[in-house]
């Protein structure tokens, strides 16, 4: 049921990590669809260039807009000939004539009625007058007419004969210039027309003027809009206008720092949704997408080939830290260039606190989704995965820190190929294909300089291991070290032969032969605290152990153990050494002590506990803690040998390979036979040479004797010597040549 409970928590801890950085790199990777909004009115001046985010193409809303008024404005409005008009003036004529006909007529019966003779006076003709005036206010006001009381006088005083005339000149001169069309505007100018016509075809002036005057008077416009013709025809026009597109290329200049905007700089700012920007959804949410297929890409291939490092939250949490921490780097440095982003960094990063072949995907899967930022370039993409893997390569057996210089100058030089290489395909000039290559070798120093910079926080935050901190540990320099060569000699010069065939055998079977040794190295750092209470510090002292109990001893020898865990943490080792220090010999039986138990308590061995004589463990986790602990083993045997022969060397190799395989101390770290095998042949190998048999040197007597006999023989044959050179010359060479094999 806890086993349950944890594997469940372990697994919300990873959909955790999953959808952290989903938010986050989606995040960093939306920004470009978050156009910032530009804060400028028309007649502001504007403080930068506003550049266009990308092509467009958009209708000029303004401009279309402005041909669109055009073309209505040039629609002439639609007026209708009012014919009733024309008809209404007629019969206006023709009734105002009939008028001054029943007025004469009334004038002649009141002229006749008169009994007394006519004389003209002038008191008579006031009469008369003032008559005809009230007369001409009837007619006015009878027809409803608006005709000058003086013309109508005029007309009563005419004969029918001029008053005909009158009649068909003022109405024929209406009907003309009416059905030409007159508009209400137009009444003014249509007047004078129609004096015009009346003047032309009248033959007595004042029959002309009185005729003007009743024409004039009674003249009405002849044209009306039609409003809803000419609102048709406009909209036609309209409609007839096609939108103007306008075509905006990506980073050309809208308007220009200190430039003062125009309405058509705001209108383009607008169009392009740069004044109130819009969030592109389907853009982020494809985003969303091609994140979440590279993440779950990664998952199931750590799931898969690296199941180690997909159960451990904490390197996934490193990994989804250098991943976020690269991108979002990149999207700053993506602003001066897409070529400058440091991708490389995360290659190297990876490749070495986690594992060569985790960073060549990320570096992949990275240099994919930080193409987005500049636009997707495919260039930009290239040359993020070409150095990220040429990283990789170029730190594969770095040991030292200073080894990342190297590696920046070749990611310098491949990128400046690259870069060259694909500004010839693209025909770019020579002088952007020079400065792309500087941003290109800055790419390259850039990157090692944060890996330098980032590497030992990692380290410590994370408690990787890295082959430089590896390094790091194993110079003789660091205080543990120096406290157990001076404190226990023999137990470092174990520890070193230890380290030696640990890292050999590592090597053999594909391990970290560089963990291997220096976790050797450090395993046996507890007996810093009772050196002498171990065999191999013993050498001029008595054994202390022979005045104690075993099982005393044993708890002594077994305690260096736990000593050497809480030095290591006092000391900050990191983890993988500390779990060596914890594993280096498993759950194995102190066996000396136990035996020695056995004997002291004679038939009462079920008074003598097991347990109470075995390592507290655990069994060795790792290949390379599994590979320690034989070798601790073997080293220790091998010193016991009288006589170490290879084939002695080799035989005690496999017997303790065998036992440690019986006892099952081997069965959870991950070494299968043909591993065993390796590590047995590495382990015989190096300890034959170590114990190699020697020639027994002369002592200083013999040689000193053999000197002489040399030189009496040499006396007695010089005579002979004198006589054959040449074969003097032989003896001489045979002399020193059996001098050499005696030395040797």
């Amino acid at each position: 049921m806890q086993k349950k409970k944890l594997i469940d928590k372990n697994t919300i801890q990873k959909i955790s990590i999953f959808f952290i950085l989903l938010i986050a790199i989606t995040l960093v990777l939306s920004i470009n669809f978050f156009p910032d909004k530009i804060l400028l009115k028309e007649g502001q001046i504007c403080t930068k260039d506003i550049l266009s985010p990308g092509d467009f193409e958009f209708a000029d809303v303004e401009a279309t807009q402005n041909l669109r008024e055009k073309a209505a404005k040039s629609i002439k409005e639609v007026y209708d000939l009012n014919l009733a008009n024309i008809e209404n003036v007629e019969k206006e004529i023709d009734s105002f004539f009939l008028k001054i006909e029943e007025y004469q007529e009334k004038i002649d019966e009141s002229s006749k009625d008169t009994t007394a003779p006519i004389v003209e006076t002038d008191s008579r003709l006031i009469d008369v007058e003032l008559n005809e005036m009230a007369m001409a206010n009837e007619i006015n006001e009878d027809l409803g007419l608006y005709i000058s009381e003086q013309v109508i006088v005029g007309c009563l005083q005419l004969d029918n004969l001029s008053l005909e005339k009158i009649k068909v000149d003022t109405k024929s001169s209406l009907r003309k210039i009416m059905e030409q069309g007159i508009k209400k505007d137009d009444l003014e100018n249509a007047k004078k027309q129609l004096i015009r016509e009346i003047s032309e075809i009248s033959l007595d002036h004042h029959d002309a003027l009185i005729a003007s005057e009743i024409a004039t008077s009674l003249l009405l416009p002849s044209l009306f809009l039609n409003e809803e013709g000419t609102e048709k025809r406009r909209q036609e026009a309209i409609a007839s206008v096609d939108d103007v597109i306008r075509t905006i290329q990506k980073g050309q200049i809208i308007i220009r720092k200190g430039e003062v905007a125009t309405s058509e700089g705001i209108a383009i700012l607008n169009a392009l949704g740069l004044k109130n920007p819009k969030i592109n959804f389907s853009n982020i949410v494809g985003i969303i997408m091609i994140t979440a297929i590279c993440l779950l890409v990664v998952f199931l291939y750590l799931s898969y080939f690296y199941p180690d490092i997909y159960k451990n939250v904490n390197k996934l949490i490193l990994l989804g830290i250098i991943s976020i921490f690269v991108v979002l780097l990149a999207k700053i440095a993506s602003q001066v260039s897409g070529y400058l982003m440091p991708s490389a960094s995360a290659s190297m990063l990876i490749a070495i606190s986690l594992s060569p072949n985790i960073a060549i995907l990320l570096t992949v899967i990275l240099s994919l989704l930080i193409g987005f930022i500049p636009g997707g370039g495919l260039n930009y993409i290239l040359v993020s995965i070409i150095s990220g893997i040429v990283a990789i390569y170029s730190i594969r057996k770095a040991t030292q820190r200073s080894s990342l210089t190297r590696a920046g100058l070749i990611i310098a030089g491949v990128n400046i190929i690259t870069i060259s290489a694909l500004g010839l395909i693209s025909n770019e000039g020579y002088y952007l294909i020079l400065q792309n290559n500087l941003w290109g070798v800055l790419n390259g120093f850039l990157a090692v300089i944060l890996t330098i910079g980032i590497l030992p926080f990692l380290e410590s935050y994370f408690d990787i291991t890295t082959s430089f901190k590896l390094m790091e540990l194993s110079n003789p320099n660091q205080p543990l070290l120096k406290k157990l060569i001076l404190e226990a000699p023999g137990t470092y010069h174990h520890s070193i032969v230890v380290g030696n065939l640990s890292e050999t055998a590592a090597e053999e079977i594909g391990g970290n032969g560089l963990l291997a040794r220096v976790g050797a190295i450090y395993h046996d750092i507890g007996k810093i605290k009772r050196p002498y209470f171990f065999t191999e510090n013993q050498e001029a002292y008595k054994n202390i152990h022979d005045d104690m109990e075993p099982s005393l001893s044993a708890l002594v020898i077994a305690s260096h153990v736990k000593e050497g865990i809480e030095l290591a943490k006092k000391n900050k080792l990191p983890k993988d050494i500390i779990d060596i220090i914890a594993q280096h010999h498993g759950t194995n039986l102190i066996t000396y002590f136990f035996h020695r138990a056995l004997k002291e308590n004679g038939s009462v061995n079920d008074a003598v506990a097991e347990e109470n004589y075995r390592y507290s463990g655990p069994k060795p986790q790792t290949k390379e803690a599994g590979i320690i602990l034989l070798a601790d083993s073997l080293e220790a045997a091998t010193r016991s040998l009288n006589n170490p022969t290879a084939s002695r060397i080799k035989n005690l190799a496999k017997e303790i390979i065998q036992k440690n395989l019986e006892n099952g101390q081997l069965e959870e770290c991950d070494l299968t036979l043909k591993d065993l095998d390796k590590i047995g042949d590495s382990f015989s190998r190096i300890l034959t040479g170590m114990f190699h048999s020697r020639v027994e040197y002369p002592d200083e007597d013999l040689i000193k004797k053999i000197k002489e006999e040399g030189k009496r023989n040499g006396n007695s044959n010089k005579k002979s010597a004198e006589n054959n050179k040449d074969k003097s010359t032989e003896d001489k060479g045979d002399s020193q040549k059996g001098s050499a094999v005696s030395e040797s």
